[in-house]
């Protein structure tokens, strides 16, 4: 069998500053070229096979026709759309999804690619750092694959080598606890070769140490919290999201306090719970102490175009926009397509020409205090369509558009957002203004830098391992938190200094309100559903929605939407796997 990968010049699509000007490191796609036929001596050569890697992230089953990020996303409690969207996977009939297969296609193909240029690599004669630096980024690759896999399916084979080294081309399904085995040594080997972002031979843009070592801490989080006690309590804000009043159905905007105890995650039981919370919290206390990240002053500062790729990002997907092959549609089905490009992504009001088909629910919107910048920056709050209709959001604001609140507080958010006379609100989604955040929004294929792990995230991995491990937060723990937290909420003033301050809370409530806080910060960032599964919560938050939705989408869920069901093709050509997941 012959490997052939769609090579690309250069390295990375990066931006950087040279002196006063920004310099774009554009990879241009060649032909297809078989291995046989790459040097073996350059770092640039190695930096090819890595590439040949890397682009099945911008592939059909990846980003390239958008079954990613939906396989991540559109299954929590928080996320809606309209039916035809929604309405198989978003709606629990996962099989009747066309891309519910790419979660496992696409990251074997990716295991495939990167074990392939590993054997390859490992061959060559270059610099050892170099060398390592490119083997390096291809074990992050087959470790992140691995953790995608294992989270969505529980028990998956694991491919080590390449088929050229003796592999075997079917294996059995691994243990849970096998494929974390795996996915940790790869990961701590990722971080012995990689090079930091400090280090005078990274290149912007390229896998770091950094991004080994937080997907680590999240690894190591995944597994403590996924085998804690059943019955530890989670808080969470939730309940139906429409109720029946005087004979008719109308909308609620507000959700309420709800307490869950958490179900006991298949596959975890073996896990030492306290031990993995002190590793992810070591490990993401690595990150931080480092000093190669920072968060920026402001939370919409994490989409604009002149920030990818620094500050906060420690890995993001690497996209060219207008590019058939390394375009992405994610800023069109997540924001829309506009008329023309907003001056400042976090204001303006656009017309919005096509898309705009999947966001977030109305009660993820109440979650937040009504000033943090998160949904005042952060929210799509008035916007026209192509027939310049003009419409608003939240439903709660349509007073103020007729007229009906003159408060010195209604003016106030009128003139932030924009409203005039004859808007009008119609029960939709939230867009968030983050996925503006492209070269150029007029276009489908645009270049969204899809966020694998950004700062923010660490902090609050760290805040929520201290938590556990200590059975309460430290000040360090508050401290990691308070971070994330301040940024985007206005101060408080107490008598005192202004000063925005979480504090004073029993192990419980710090753990409802860390995930509370990943909730409102990492809103479609691909983490909602497995924070929800990780903790044994899922299918208590799903249910208590109470049905439907308020876009009349099926939010139901029974124990077999815990995994995903396992493609039929691959059971019917593996024949070292008989059975499905449960249910499926």
């Amino acid at each position: 069998m012959k490997n052939h990968i769609k090579i690309f010049t250069l390295t990375a699509l990066a931006t950087f500053a040279l002196g006063s000007c920004q310099k774009a490191l554009i990879e241009t796609p060649q032909d297809f070229l078989s291995g046989a036929q790459l040097g073996s001596s350059t770092t640039a050569d190695a930096n090819l096979y890595v590439n040949g890697a890397l682009n099945s992230l911008n592939g059909g089953s990846f980003f390239g026709y958008g079954a990613f990020p939906k396989v991540l996303e559109l299954d929590n409690d928080d996320v809606t759309g309209p039916d035809w969207g929604m309405g198989d996977f978003g709606a629990g009939n996962f099989t009747g999804f066309w891309a519910i297969n790419k979660i496992w296609e696409g990251p074997y193909e990716l295991i495939k690619r990167s074990n392939f240029s590993l054997f390859k690599v490992s061959k060559m004669t270059l610099p050892d750092a170099d060398k390592n630096n490119a083997m390096g980024q291809l074990n992050v690759l087959k470790a992140w694959s691995y953790f995608l896999l294992v989270q969505a399916y529980g028990a998956v084979p694991l491919y080590k080598i390449s088929l050229e080294e003796g592999a075997a081309a079917n294996m059995p399904r691994a243990s849970v606890k096998e494929v974390y085995e795996y996915i940790i040594e790869t990961l701590e080997l990722a971080e012995t070769q990689l090079y930091g972002v400090k280090d005078a031979n990274y290149q912007m843009g390229r896998i770091s140490k950094g991004a080994a070592s937080s997907l680590l801490a999240k690894v190591y989080l995944t597994m403590a919290s996924g085998s804690l006690t059943k019955g530890t309590e989670i808080t969470m804000m939730s309940g139906p999201a429409t109720a029946m009043v005087n004979g008719a159905t109308v909308r609620i905007a507000e959700p309420s306090p709800l307490t869950f105890k958490k179900d006991q995650v298949a596959g975890y039981e073996s896990f030492d719970s306290k031990a993995y919370f002190k590793l992810a919290m070591d490990k993401a206390k690595e990150v931080i102490s480092s000093g190669d990240y920072e968060l920026f002053p402001k939370f919409m500062d994490n989409w604009r175009v002149a920030n990818r790729n620094k500050g906060e990002s420690i890995w993001a997907l690497q996209s060219l926009q207008g590019d058939a092959d390394l375009g992405n549609e994610i800023s069109r089905d997540f924001f829309g397509t506009v008329s023309s490009n907003l001056p400042d992504i976090a204001g303006g009001t656009p017309q919005i020409t096509g898309g705009k088909w999947y966001g977030i629910r109305e009660h993820w919107y109440e979650l937040f205090d009504k000033n943090d910048q998160r949904i005042t920056d952060g929210v799509l709050h008035r916007w026209s369509d192509d027939k310049g209709y003009f419409s608003i959001y939240p439903s709660k604001d349509s007073n103020i558009v007729k007229g009906d609140d003159v408060s010195p507080e209604a003016l106030a958010i009128k003139a932030r957002y924009g409203y005039k006379t004859g808007d009008n609100f119609r029960p939709t989604i939230i867009a968030l203004r983050k996925f503006a955040g492209v070269s150029d929004g007029t276009i489908s294929k645009a270049d969204w830098p899809y966020t694998f792990i950004r700062y923010a995230d660490v902090l609050l991995i760290y805040a929520e391992a201290n938590n556990e491990y200590n059975s309460g937060a430290t000040s360090e723990g508050y401290d990691a938190l308070n971070k994330v937290v301040a940024r985007s909420n206005p101060p408080i003033v107490k008598d005192g200094p202004a000063t925005v301050v979480v504090a004073g809370l029993n192990q419980q409530k710090f753990r409802s309100y860390v995930l509370e806080e990943r909730r409102r910060e990492l809103a479609l960032e691909g983490n909602r559903r497995w924070d929800l599964i990780r903790w044994g919560v899922y299918l208590q938050a799903m249910n208590a929605i109470g049905g439907f939705d308020e876009n009349n989408i099926n939010k139901n869920r029974q124990v077999k939407h815990l995994l995903y069901p396992i493609p039929t093709g691959e059971i019917n050509a593996n024949k070292l796997i008989n059975e499905n997941n449960k249910g499926w």
